[in-house]
C-alpha cells in the first residue's frame, strides 16, 4: 500500500466532489513508465480550497501531501510543485 509521502512527484490528475454525500476523491498517477492510478478518498468534506495561481510556475506534479488533525476533523493539504496548496477539511482520509 502506498503512503502519503510516496505521492511526492506523482502527477495530480484531478479531484471530484460528491456534494450530496460530502465525499472528495483525488486521483494521482504514481507510475514511471506506465500509468498507476492512486485515489485519495475523503469523507465528511466541510470545506475545499483549490487555487491554481502557479506562484512557482506551472506544474502538474505533487510536492507533498499531508494531513493534520484539528478540533473538527482532519485538514488535508496537497502542495503542488507550482506552489499552489489544495486544502480540504474532512472527517477521514484513505488511500486506495
Amino acid at each position: 500500500m502506498i503512503s502519503l509521502k510516496e505521492l511526492h512527484d506523482a502527477t495530480f490528475i484531478g479531484l471530484e466532489v460528491d456534494w450530496a454525500s460530502g465525499k472528495l476523491r483525488c486521483t494521482f498517477d504514481v507510475g514511471i513508465n506506465e500509468k498507476v492510478m492512486v485515489h485519495l478518498l475523503a469523507h465528511g468534506l466541510t470545506s475545499l480550497n483549490y487555487p491554481r495561481k502557479h506562484p512557482w510556475g506551472p506544474s502538474i506534479f505533487v510536492n507533498s501531501v499531508r494531513t493534520d488533525k484539528f478540533e473538527k476533523g482532519i485538514r488535508l493539504a496537497i502542495e503542488m510543485q507550482s506552489g499552489d496548496v489544495i486544502e480540504a477539511n474532512v472527517a477521514d482520509v484513505v488511500l486506495e
